[in-house]
Formats: C-alpha cells, sequence, structure tokens
C-alpha cells in the first residue's frame, strides 16, 4: 500500500492557509468575492474595484491594475466559473468585464487603455485612450493572448494561442493571428 507523501499533503494545506489569508485580506479592503473562487499570490493594489463571481479561480502572479480607483465608473468584474492562467495581466483605465464560465489561460493581457498617436506632437505627450473591454459568457483565451480596448469578445467564442485581438469578435466564432481575424464557426 503506496503512503501519502507527508511533506507534499503539508504544503498543500500551508498553501491552501495562505490562499484563504490573502482572500481575507482583500476582502477587508473591499473586495467582492463570491462563494467558493480561489486566488494565488495574485497583485491588486484597488481590490475594492476587483469583483469576482462565485467559484472563480485566479492562479498566482496576476496582476490587476486600475489607473483611475477614485472614479465610480472604474472596476474589474468577473462572472462565475471564471479560470484565470498564471501570469496574467489587466490594465483597467475604464472598465474591464468578463461573463460567466470563462477561460482565459497563462500570460494573457487584457488592457483597455492605449494612446493617442497624433505627428503634431511628442510621443510620450499624447493623451491616453481608454475603451471599455467585454468579454461574454462562455468565451475560452488561448495563452498569451493580448485583448485591446474597445474590443467585445461575443458569446461562446475562442481565441487562438498568441492572438492579438484589436477589434470585435462575434458570438460563436473562433479567432486567430496578429491582429486576430476569423477562422471559422464554432
Amino acid at each position: 500500500m503506496k503512503r501519502p507523501n507527508i511533506v507534499a499533503l503539508i504544503n498543500i494545506k500551508v498553501r491552501n492557509f495562505v490562499q484563504n489569508i490573502s482572500l481575507i485580506l482583500f476582502k477587508v479592503r473591499g473586495m467582492q468575492a463570491g462563494s467558493g473562487t480561489q486566488i494565488g499570490k495574485m497583485r491588486c493594489d484597488w481590490p475594492n474595484k476587483l469583483i469576482l463571481g462565485s467559484y472563480c479561480e485566479i492562479q498566482d502572479d496576476v496582476d490587476f491594475r486600475l489607473w483611475h480607483p477614485f472614479n465610480d465608473s472604474s472596476y474589474i468584474k468577473l462572472g462565475d466559473k471564471v479560470f484565470i492562467g498564471h501570469a496574467c495581466e489587466f490594465v483597467c483605465n475604464t472598465k474591464i468585464v468578463i461573463g460567466s464560465n470563462c477561460l482565459i489561460a497563462s500570460k494573457c493581457t487584457i488592457n483597455d487603455t492605449g494612446h493617442e498617436f497624433n505627428r503634431n506632437a511628442n510621443i510620450n505627450l499624447q493623451p491616453i485612450t481608454s475603451k471599455e473591454i467585454i468579454i461574454e459568457d462562455d468565451v475560452w483565451i488561448g495563452t498569451s493572448c493580448v485583448i485591446l480596448q474597445g474590443v467585445t469578445i461575443g458569446k461562446g467564442s475562442i481565441i487562438a494561442a498568441g492572438s492579438v485581438v484589436n477589434k470585435s469578435v462575434p458570438s460563436y466564432e473562433i479567432w486567430a493571428g496578429v491582429p486576430a481575424r476569423f477562422i471559422k464557426k464554432r
């Protein structure tokens, strides 16, 4: 009969304890999280602007950045049963809304902010632009994708690994590439 590895069991217990403490500390600072939600070692300077649904899983090294924390209309919201993979980055100036039952693989960047690029001014003096990002229910975003400002990804769509999405994707379509383009219907 095989005995369980005691060190592995202790590591799991310690990790679960740390995750629970981390979740409690973020909630004390204003983060809303539904029941059954699990978070890894994530970064969020303004947890009061982060709304997590029930049964979400956020892996380690996910970074939630909010540029205007005192603006009431600026927030990041995840629906129920959303998975966010390791080392994803969310940059929010207006709002990012992710529906329920979505999978976002590791190392994705979702950024609702950009810059103008007028020829008459230096690039570092250009004004910031921001447009909300909406990812509807039942969407799968493959590893290392970039979702840019003003994009809506329709219900049931799939974005292939490594894609850069700079325009909206209709429901139940598969897109891939740089920039992402239509591949086929799901």
